[in-house]
């Protein structure tokens, strides 16, 4: 267990790419539900209960359509077991990375907490990064080109995220 989780902090490090993790369906889906499960947890933070579980199940499913679709369309459909992997697992650290940091910074005042905001767009910025490290590895494209489909993603992600908030107030 301890040189899988190596292995996802290597990927996060952008030491190592997705087709170092073995081609498990069992590990994909357990990184699945890790991801699911830190997405709820964030989620809650802001969220009741079920919003929170629909923000979380919608955002395990955008990734995984990124994965797929990505992979769909240049021909390499077989290298998503192992790239929905990277993207869940290292998408579980970063969760519990930035969660103690978003409940910290939600107890702050209007105003302050410039420099926790900043460690948090850091993180937001490196999760950027992971991704486009994945995606570089598991489509073979450029890595400016692999970073722009990640950003296009995360671009995406928070509106929809942003339109379940508002739908649900």
């Amino acid at each position: 267990m301890t040189a899988l989780l190596q292995l996802f902090i290597d990927l996060c490090r952008l030491r190592r790419g997705p087709q170092d993790l073995p081609a498990s369906r069992f590990l994909m889906m357990l990184a699945a539900a890790g991801y699911f499960a830190t997405g709820m947890a964030v989620s809650l933070l802001e969220q009741s209960l079920g919003l929170a579980m629909l923000s979380a199940a919608v955002d395990t499913l955008m990734l995984a359509a990124l994965a797929w679709l990505s992979l769909w369309i240049i021909g390499k459909t077989a290298r998503f077991t192992q790239t929905y992997t990277a993207l869940t697992g290292t998408g579980v650290l970063f969760g519990l990375l930035g969660w103690p940091l978003i409940a910290f910074l939600q107890g702050l005042p209007q105003g302050q907490g410039s420099l926790l905001s900043l460690l948090l767009l850091g993180l937001v910025i490196w999760n950027i990064m992971v991704i486009g490290h994945i995606l570089r590895h598991a489509l073979g494209i450029m890595m400016w080109a692999a970073s722009g489909v990640a950003l296009f993603y995360m671009y995406l992600s928070i509106r929809v995220m942003s339109a379940l908030f508002i739908a649900g107030t």
